[in-house]
């Protein structure tokens, strides 16, 4: 079982609380402090538009310069991410996690916005915002995807993600989102939910709980560097292959048809076949198992996380209807008092005076009918999407289930076809275990 994993900072920026020790981790705050960012661009006739002028007019040039302008739209008006996340937080769990962010006095902030105020605060308690700095202006991994694509792969291969109809996601967003495509795509997109329902890749995972890691994902290879950066084996490889050699030599791998060094995890689900004739004395059929347990438990708390943000949605949706139906019954009873004391003020003596008081009693009854009848036919709509919705997750995760175990009983039978051979492997271990590099 999973022990929680909230970060304490968070807390105390929600509870207002401030400890010693995270006000050490603190940069002493701007005053005033900066607001909300202010994104925008100049047009052709160099008039400046906001970012949701933009999107309602020029979305594909928004998704062609901006990625990191994040947002979506509320039938035709856009709002950006801070708003979503203040109005509904449970859908941008569901549909936008890769809107990274955090809140600070109850106000929701992007990624850029904590990065430029309080950089070591981030680099400590959020690696998973994946960016850099250019001209000055902190930027997030989509953007130098879209713009400078060989300096990433040159540099951080480890910044997961692929382009979705023009625009970058990372891992987080795709494992939510595809996780059987991802699964069988991309399994060097390590990763978990952690129990606030939030998918974490793994250099957070290594920050924040380096223990779990070992116990629960022993074959997320990788280490520390001399800022206290965790980075996969891929990336160690890359950048220097000699110093793996000196401190990681468990780290067993080969290069792919595109020159980049996977791990013998990999192999063993992505290409067992080819794995097999290379690299004989590699226990594949050992590396194949563990990765096919680890896939079985992370399916299991997709579908839960994906059942919890549903629910936790439908909860907060009827909640809004409740609210909505009381502010309606009550501006409905003030209407009809107001007409009620109008009717009184213009003709109390007249002969047909009492007829008319019933006519509007009738009327106002009909009015709370009409009403309630509408409240209801809502409840009963918002229930049964619920029920379809629930319905559905438990069919997908019955056929994720499904896929699976035939792509691992597949692979075994590739195992099974291939001669036995002699030759060990050296024993895996969890990454972060050789240290800080050193220089």
């Amino acid at each position: 079982m999973r022990r929680a994993i909230v970060s304490s900072l968070s807390v105390i920026l929600l509870t207002l609380t401030l400890s010693a020790t995270a006000r050490a981790q603190y940069k002493p705050w701007p005053s005033p402090l900066p607001g909300e960012p202010r994104w925008g661009d100049y047009d052709e006739g160099h008039v400046w538009h906001a970012a949701d002028w933009w999107w309602e007019n020029h979305a594909d040039w928004v998704r062609a310069h901006h990625p990191e302008w994040w947002g979506d739209f509320e039938g035709r008006v856009w709002h950006p991410a801070w708003w979503w996340w203040e109005n509904q937080p449970a859908w941008c769990r569901l549909h936008h996690p890769e809107w990274w962010g955090d809140s600070y006095n109850g106000a929701w902030y992007p990624a850029a916005w904590w990065w430029d105020l309080q950089h070591d605060w981030c680099a400590l308690n959020h690696p998973e915002w994946w960016g850099a700095v250019s001209n000055g202006a902190w930027y997030p991994a989509g953007w130098w995807w879209l713009f400078q694509p060989a300096w990433v792969q040159s540099n951080y291969p480890d910044w997961w993600g692929e382009v979705y109809e023009g625009v970058w996601y990372p891992a987080g967003w795709w494992w939510q989102s595809y996780p059987d495509w991802c699964r069988l795509n991309h399994p060097e997109w390590w990763g978990d939910f952690d129990d606030n329902h939030m998918w974490r890749p793994a250099d957070w995972w290594w920050a924040h709980d380096p223990a779990w890691v070992r116990a629960n994902h022993p074959t997320w290879w990788g280490d520390f560097d001399e800022h206290h950066v965790w980075h996969s084996d891929t990336w160690w490889h890359q950048k220097d292959p000699t110093w793996v050699a000196q401190h990681h030599p468990e780290w067993q791998g080969d290069y792919d048809n595109n020159h980049v060094w996977r791990d013998v995890n990999w192999w063993a689900v992505k290409d067992p076949e080819q794995a097999l004739a290379k690299h004989p004395d590699w226990k594949l059929r050992e590396a194949s198992q563990t990765s096919h347990v680890a896939a079985q438990q992370a399916l299991s708390r997709h579908y839960q996380d994906q059942v919890y943000k549903v629910q936790h949605q439908y909860s907060e949706q009827q909640q809004a209807m409740q609210t909505r139906h009381q502010q309606e019954t009550e501006a409905l009873q003030r209407k009809q008092d107001t007409e009620l004391q109008s009717l009184e003020r213009r003709q109390p003596e007249a002969a047909n005076h009492e007829q008319q008081v019933r006519t509007l009693e009738t009327q106002h009854t009909q009015e709370f009918t009409a009403l309630n009848n509408r409240h209801m036919q809502e409840e009963q709509t918002a229930s049964r999407q619920h029920f379809t919705q629930m319905r559905t997750l438990q069919t997908a995760h019955a056929g994720r289930v499904q896929q699976l175990e035939q792509r691992n009983t597949t692979r075994n039978q590739t195992f099974s076809r291939a001669p036995s051979r002699g030759g060990g492997e050296a024993e895996r271990g969890g990454g972060g275990g050789g240290g800080e590099k050193k220089r």
